[in-house]
């Protein structure tokens, strides 16, 4: 493999890991918008965590759920 392809190749992958990150950061942003939404329509904790683990459950576990809860 010659220097060209590789600095190619190692672009491309760049460029894949920072659509990654920020898809991610993408997904973090909303649901802490959503628990903001859920708390200033005075929604009770359970009922925001069964939100987040209807919209977020297949992206993130239950505990890091309830740790966004508890920070935002």
């Amino acid at each position: 493999m010659d220097y060209e392809t590789r600095l190619l190749e190692e672009k491309q992958e760049g460029k894949e890991e920072g659509k990654e990150e920020g898809k991610e950061e993408a997904t973090i942003s909303g649901l802490k918008k959503l628990i903001t939404v859920l708390k200033n329509l005075s929604s009770p904790y359970d009922q925001i965590l069964h939100q987040l683990e209807l919209t977020y459950g297949d992206q993130f576990t239950k505990k890091e759920l309830e740790d966004f809860i508890k920070k935002a």
